[in-house]
């Protein structure tokens, strides 16, 4: 069990520390990793292109904006969203741009961001973030109390094969 056995330990221990209320919710766990991180966190749904992640953070100036595929059932969504909030806890992305920095990145009228975004993907994340962030991401999940009828964690592997017929 070696390393995956450290990481898992780690992440549990991360849990355990954010110290979050009996009852919580995917808005709830943002701000407790607002409150941790020190940047706000917004949650963004989105209809995502074919290829591209079913969720990504983007880190701007003024707060962490966490993408996510709307065209899911509500227990993906969730899952979806505690893998990018666990990015946000381990530290994986870069530091904000400043406010000049990306009115800077706008000026480049030639780059779509969207297109930047899907071509970047999740590239600048090592096998070791993302192993992090998925059971990180995991561990969270289990932790929310969801909506009725919004499935069990039993259910989560086959809501990540399909997206409206397309496979993730």
């Amino acid at each position: 069990m070696g390393d995956l056995g450290r990481t898992r330990r780690r992440m549990r221990a991360m849990v355990r520390e954010l110290d979050l209320p009996r009852t919580r919710t995917v808005e709830e766990l943002c701000t407790a990793v607002a409150d941790r991180t020190g940047r706000q966190v917004r949650l963004v749904p989105r209809r995502m292109r074919v290829g591209e992640p079913s969720g990504f953070v983007e880190r701007r100036a003024e707060a962490d904006l966490v993408h996510f595929e709307q065209e899911t059932s509500s227990l993906h969504q969730a899952h979806i969203i505690c893998h990018e909030l666990a990015h946000l806890l381990c530290g994986h992305l870069a530091e904000a741009p400043s406010a000049d920095e990306e009115a800077a990145e706008v000026d480049l009228p030639t780059l779509d961001p969207d297109l930047v975004r899907l071509v970047l993907g999740r590239s600048h994340y090592d096998e070791a973030a993302e192993e992090e962030a998925e059971i990180l991401g995991a561990e969270l999940t289990r932790t929310l109390v969801l909506a009725p009828g919004a499935g069990t964690t039993s259910q989560l592997a086959p809501a990540m094969e399909h997206r409206k017929g397309q496979h993730v």
